[in-house]
């Protein structure tokens, strides 16, 4: 769950369609809905992590219930903060047939027609009433009422979930649509501020790509040599390396082509290195033990340490009842790991590990998120 809300320049309203986050109902933490900060030009538009928002989907337990006379207001939690729900009352009810049917009307089989009706409108009438301790799921959009955020709810029912399974399929899938779209950042505005700027911004984004390709070129040798760790001094003395680091992108500027090319044995230089290989620790590609500037770096593939460790945290723990029917969970393979081995690992790193394992069929994922050990 990302917490920083208003670091990032407001997306103009022209490009939020282009934003497929914005035309859908985002699953977001009720904590961060109540968060998200507001438009400064548009009211009923949010902005989380640059994503423009107006409409949620919301999945909670009652916690408060009021009755006016066109709508309930519900309070929902989700775990993480509490919301205001405004559900308009279903009036359909109290209207006659539609226009067409009659009251003894039937189709082939005996099936009355009126008969159906009245008992839908009777089961929707019953689910739009909820009581405290209820799951409900609200689609809606964000409103502010007296200073006070809340769901105005477009569509919204009674969950009936005995064993948990809505309600635990629910926590498995939002943290999936944090890490793979919505702590992602939109990134359509700094296309457009690269394209219309031709000066230092668009000259630190080439030097950016070339720490990107420097990256790759880092990462094909690590696997080709089968090098297990090393520091990065040891990078900067192997001369195809340090060849292309030095080595100015074809369409760079003048200006980038002197910031390479003065630094080819100095501070320039290794600071593309530092560059490359931190971009290879968010990919999960090498990681510290420490945080250390002259610490080791190690292969996350070659470690065979860490892979033993997360190896033998599955093959143990789902021996035990608790795991013994899903396997183990992600975040607590995770948590065991940084207990275990190192507070240093990043969740790419274990994820790496898991994918590398279970390739080897050593692991087995049973459902999203979960792994058991043969």
């Amino acid at each position: 769950m990302h917490s920083d809300f208003g670091n990032h320049e407001e997306l103009p309203s022209l490009l939020w369609g282009l934003d497929p986050i914005f035309s859908a109902y985002t699953k977001l933490y009720i904590k961060d809905i109540l968060e998200i900060k507001e438009s400064k030009h548009v009211p009923g538009i949010f902005f989380y992590n640059s994503h423009p928002i107006s409409k949620v989907d919301v999945l909670g337990t009652v916690v408060l219930t009021r009755e006016k006379d066109n709508f309930y207001t519900y309070g929902v939690d989700d775990g993480t903060g509490v919301i205001s729900c405004t559900c308009w009352k279903n009036i359909r009810p109290n209207e006659g047939l539609p226009t067409g049917i009659s009251a003894h009307q039937t189709v082939s089989g005996g099936l009355n027609i009126a008969e159906q009706l009245r008992k839908l409108q009777e089961h929707e009438q019953k689910n739009s009433k909820l009581d405290i301790g209820d799951v409900i799921q609200v689609r809606g959009q964000i409103k502010v009422f007296r200073g006070q955020r809340e769901v105005v709810a477009q569509s919204y029912s009674k969950v009936d979930d005995p064993v948990f399974a809505v309600q635990i399929a629910r926590m498995l899938e939002v943290p999936s649509l944090y890490r793979n779209f919505y702590d992602k950042q939109f990134q359509t505005h700094q296309v457009l501020e690269n394209d219309s700027h031709l000066s230092r911004g668009q000259e630190v984004s080439k030097v950016s790509v070339q720490a990107e390709r420097l990256s790759e070129k880092i990462s094909d040798f690590l696997q080709e040599s089968n090098i297990e760790n090393f520091y990065q001094r040891e990078l900067e003395i192997v001369d195809s390396l340090t060849a292309f680091a030095s080595k100015p992108l074809p369409s760079s500027s003048s200006a980038v082509q002197v910031y390479l090319e003065s630094g080819t044995t100095g501070r320039q230089i290794r600071s593309l290195f530092r560059e490359a290989l931190l971009l290879l620790q968010q990919k999960g590609v090498i990681f510290q033990k420490a945080t250390r500037p002259d610490e080791v770096y190690l292969v996350t593939d070659k470690d065979k340490v860490l892979h033993k460790v997360i190896l033998n945290t599955i093959q143990e723990d789902c021996k035990r009842e608790k795991y013994a029917e899903k396997g183990c969970h992600f975040l607590h393979i995770f948590t065991c790991a940084r207990q275990a081995y190192s507070p240093c690992l990043t969740s790419t790193i274990v994820k790496r590990v898991l994918d590398k394992l279970e390739s080897d069929s050593d692991i087995v994922s049973t459902m999203e998120g979960y792994y058991t050990a043969f």
